[in-house]
């Protein structure tokens, strides 16, 4: 019971497009919020040529420290990744403040913010610092996934 406690507590005041950003070991004073507005288009909703919608995500962040204070980076990126960790889409460069990055088009996924070395990487490589869910994926069991089973991976 606890825990469902500390679950709405978290999300408490929360809506359907917003992301609360948790910090990572890496950088523990860092705080985040972001939240998911339809990307531009003549129709009022831009959706996919498959029908999903895109997004573009307000990022608001605040106790970030310098990039270059967690080695070598030189700046924070936003990433959607989808909850299997297979894909990962870069949004663009965010730091303290707000910033309007995407499109992302997943219906469940993983928002994460990392430190990179340059503002367009290929791959994600530096750490992550902040990262959340999106509110599709609230309700997403892991239960089913072989790790959360005692299945090793491989």
């Amino acid at each position: 019971m606890r825990r469902i406690l500390l679950a709405g507590a978290l999300l408490a005041g929360a809506g359907p497009y917003d992301i609360r950003l948790l910090p990572t070991a890496a950088v523990p004073a860092a705080a985040g919020d972001a939240r998911l507005v339809f990307a531009s288009s003549p129709f009022g909703i831009a959706v996919t040529v498959d029908g999903v919608a895109s997004y573009d995500v307000q990022v608001t962040l605040a106790g970030l420290p310098e990039a270059g204070s967690l080695g070598g980076y030189s700046t924070y990126i936003a990433w959607a990744v989808t909850s299997d960790l297979k894909d990962w889409r870069r949004l663009g460069p965010v730091g303290n403040g707000t910033a309007t990055v995407g499109p992302v088009a997943f219906n469940k996924f993983l928002l994460v913010i990392s430190a990179e070395a340059d503002t367009a990487p290929a791959a994600k490589k530096g750490p992550i610092v902040l990262r959340g869910i999106s509110p599709s994926a609230w309700l997403q069991s892991f239960l089913t996934h072989p790790l959360f089973r005692g299945i090793p991976p491989g």
